[in-house]
């Protein structure tokens, strides 16, 4: 199915889209199961492998912020703010725990706030961003090892991240229904 359609997002292929990122064409989507989508609000995974070396991007939705979008709130610290995602990915928790640094930035865009973030550890580097739409949670996280992001494909990681937009409630679908 496609993503956001699990739970309270509809379940019908003809929903709407809620977000959008660009990723390199040789990604592949991995098939996201009810106990992803339902248990750990993962929406959608997307990944490359080469050798042993793994990138992957990650979407988790939470439909239960608030109708007023102002319950759920993003916060300076970034383990707070992690601690509700760790269950979507357990490398997360350990990035966390080894951080040797993480920073936080915010950026506005078509009137939308989005809170960027970067957690590095010893193992595994996470770019993140979140929002908050219509009461709704949309986290992105494209995740990866120090190699990996030493190399060229580092920036088409950064350009994952930097890509994420929700969609606004607004937006209609052209074409045949």
């Amino acid at each position: 199915s496609p993503p956001t359609s699990y739970g309270g997002y509809g379940g019908n292929a003809s929903e709407d889209p809620k977000y959008y990122f660009s990723y390199p064409e040789n990604w592949k989507f991995e098939t996201v199961n009810k106990v992803k989508k339902g248990m750990q609000g993962i929406d959608c995974i997307l990944y490359e492998k080469k050798g042993k070396a793994n990138a992957s991007a990650f979407v988790v939705t939470f439909s239960r912020a608030g109708e007023d979008n102002k319950s759920f709130r993003l916060n300076n610290n970034v383990e707070a703010t992690f601690q509700g995602f760790a269950g979507a990915d357990y490398d997360l928790q350990d990035a966390l725990t080894e951080a040797t640094e993480t920073t936080q930035s915010m950026r506005e865009l078509d009137g939308e706030t989005y809170y960027d973030y970067t957690i590095e550890s010893p193992t595994i580097k996470y770019l993140a961003t979140v929002t908050v739409q219509t009461g709704k949670v949309f986290a992105l996280f494209v995740k990866a090892p120090p190699k990996v992001w030493a190399s060229p494909q580092g920036q088409q990681l950064e350009l994952i991240q930097s890509s994420f937009r929700t969609i606004p409630r607004n937006y209609k679908r052209s074409g045949p229904e």
